[in-house]
């Protein structure tokens, strides 16, 4: 499956660029809005020396987020992208993380059942082609007070959905190539409804405890419990 997946998310995303724009962004991502969710979902329940782990970390900026906030915590990440896996790499020796180059589609990590206190799973889901296996692997490694927080794309009209880009595809001078990759965009990040994120967690054993809708509901965040 690995070498599917690398030329799947390459396809989709075309390399080097997508990891500065994930760079760039981040603090966006991730802002008041993100920490004020994580404060009042998963902070409560993490202890002194919390384990931590990020499923498709990208180039690692979560792991530094995290230990500059929990400096005694065990950190995980997961990635699989050539092009991520160099800063990965470097931002895990920075923040004496633990980084597992491995396929989200075939994930099994060295760790014991009931062991890590939050996952974070972020804009991953829809990447793949089927997240069953890692929301199975997910379950087994959350301890009983643990939480999983996913947010990922879910389906919204095409209309609502070309109206949040800047460039408009129906545009006399649009490009062909542009047009294109608004479609193969939408396909990709409406993959899920609302309904079916909801109910793949939950049929993958786990408990959804709270979800909250963003973005005139283009993203869903959900957290949930094993």
């Amino acid at each position: 499956m690995t070498d599917h997946a690398q030329q799947r998310l390459h396809a989709h995303h075309g390399g080097e660029h997508f990891h500065d724009l994930m760079v760039r962004s981040f603090d966006g991502r991730f802002g008041d809005e993100f920490w004020a969710y994580w404060a009042e979902n998963i902070a409560p329940i993490l202890g002194e020396d919390p384990t931590l782990l990020d499923l498709g970390c990208g180039p690692g900026l979560m792991l530094r987020a995290w230990r500059e906030r929990y400096p005694t915590a065990v950190l995980h990440g997961v990635e699989l992208q050539p092009y991520m896996l160099t800063t990965a790499r470097e931002l895990a020796t920075e923040t004496k993380a633990t980084l597992h180059e491995t396929d989200l589609h075939t994930l099994s990590l060295p760790l014991p059942d009931a062991s890590v206190d939050a996952i974070l799973c972020a804009v991953v889901i829809h990447e793949l082609r089927e997240p069953i296996g890692m929301l199975r692997e997910a379950k087994r490694l959350l301890r009983s007070t643990g939480r999983l927080l996913v947010m990922d794309w879910v389906r919204v009209p095409l209309t609502q959905y070309l109206e949040a880009w800047n460039e408009d595809p129906f545009d006399p001078t649009a490009s062909p190539e542009l047009r294109a990759d608004r479609l193969d965009h939408f396909m990709e990040h409406c993959k899920y409804s609302r309904d079916d994120l909801w109910w793949l967690v939950e049929r993958c054993g786990l408990t959804i405890e709270t979800a909250k809708e963003r973005a005139d509901g283009q993203f869903l965040w959900l957290v949930a419990r094993a």
